[in-house]
């Protein structure tokens, strides 16, 4: 009788030990699950027992001691990875992505670009967070020149634009979990390296010679990180502007070895109210690229008495644009600034001021005639 109680105890002990054993290992289970994990952690299986033979409950402690020891290194090593990130300013991300802007640029000898004081970039990051999406348009329906052109930039700009999405087993990941100067340095790199899926465009924005300065966009909440780049061609020194009525009024110092050549009228359907869905579901927005509008008129330099330029049609003139002959609307403007490298012109654009808006890209010609857009200015923007 003795032996029987005796083993009925050993039992309950041995049983209450592995109820013990079951919900630490359920804890740890519960907590990988309920937290966001950056790297797949294994959780150590229960001891095996061979035979019918119950072990001896001083083996079974220890096994349990290892065990426990065991599940508290790997918890801690993953709350540690999960811990916050030191608080960082938007300022030092910017600084950071500059650096490794240059020096991608310096290893292929190209001059390095500026930070830029246009929030451009940083406003269309903000809006993508803030509704969830990927596209080079905003919730407003315009594309980037044309944020730009709202937000004071004067220059051309080309976009960049990526997104990481956090992938967490329960959907509520961790606090912070992103660490900023990884997502941007990855970022960079995909767009330098690994920018075949794009045609190597993302890659021959960040490397264009042309561009002097560039304005970023960094945004991040617990499950999603978009970093925008929009690189600027600041080559014109503005003096003005202005559209006053149908009067376009351009003034502005030119480098030494530039001179201006042309300019371009492009046009954009009126700004309309735009979902996450539409954004990602619908045609041009979700495409991954976007263009200029379409071409419809072009600011030529007026010719000496007795030239004229060869028309297509009343008042419009053929150009070449994207290997598309195009017969379109056609002005002239003369330099009245008789300084070197200034110009001084106002030119009437009410032609093209019809339905939605118009983009305006000043061509300048280098001293080795190669052309280089200098700016893209949205004329219903201008202030």
């Amino acid at each position: 009788m003795r032996c029987i109680t005796e083993n009925r105890k050993q039992l309950r002990k041995k049983r209450g030990i592995v109820k013990i054993v079951s919900i630490v290992i359920i804890c740890v289970i519960c907590l990988y699950a309920l937290q966001y994990v950056p790297t797949q952690l294994s959780a150590p299986s229960a001891p095996s027992v061979k035979g019918s033979a119950p072990q001896p409950i001083g083996q079974i402690q220890s096994k349990i001691s290892e065990l426990g020891a065991s599940l508290q290194s790997q918890a801690s090593s993953a709350m540690n990875s999960l811990k916050p990130k030191s608080t960082t300013t938007r300022e030092e991300l910017y600084q950071y992505a500059l650096r490794i802007v240059n020096d991608d640029r310096a290893a292929k000898g190209i001059a390095p670009v500026t930070l830029s004081n246009t929030p451009s970039a940083q406003e269309h990051a903000d809006d993508m967070l803030k509704l969830q999406y990927f596209s080079h348009w905003n919730s407003n329906g315009l594309k980037p020149y044309v944020t730009y052109t709202m937000l004071g930039g004067r220059g051309d700009v080309r976009e960049n634009i990526s997104y990481v999405v956090a992938h967490c087993f329960s959907g509520n990941c961790y606090t912070n979990a992103f660490d900023p100067f990884k997502e941007i340095k990855d970022s960079e790199y995909n767009m330098v390296y690994q920018d075949a899926s794009s045609g190597w465009g993302h890659r021959d924005n960040i490397l264009d010679p042309n561009h002097t300065n560039v304005n970023f966009g960094i945004a991040f909440d617990n499950n999603r990180f978009y970093f925008v780049e929009h690189f600027e061609n600041n080559i014109i020194s503005w003096h003005a502007a202005q559209l006053i009525g149908g009067e376009l009024h351009l003034s502005g110092s030119l480098p030494a070895s530039y001179s201006l050549s042309q300019i371009l009228v492009y046009t954009d359907p009126s700004p309309v109210t735009l979902t996450a869905n539409d954004l990602d579901g619908r045609a041009p927005y979700n495409l991954g690229h976007y263009d200029s509008g379409t071409l419809v008129g072009i600011m030529a330099p007026k010719l000496s008495p007795g030239y004229y330029y060869p028309e297509c049609s009343t008042g419009k003139i053929e150009i070449q644009s994207n290997s598309e002959k195009n017969c379109v609307d056609y002005n002239t403007f003369e330099n009245t600034s008789n300084a070197a490298n200034e110009m001084d012109m106002t030119v009437n654009v009410s032609k093209w001021m019809g339905s939605g808006i118009h983009s305006i890209y000043i061509q300048l010609k280098k001293a080795n005639g190669d052309e280089t857009s200098s700016s893209s200015l949205t004329l219903e923007y201008l202030k």
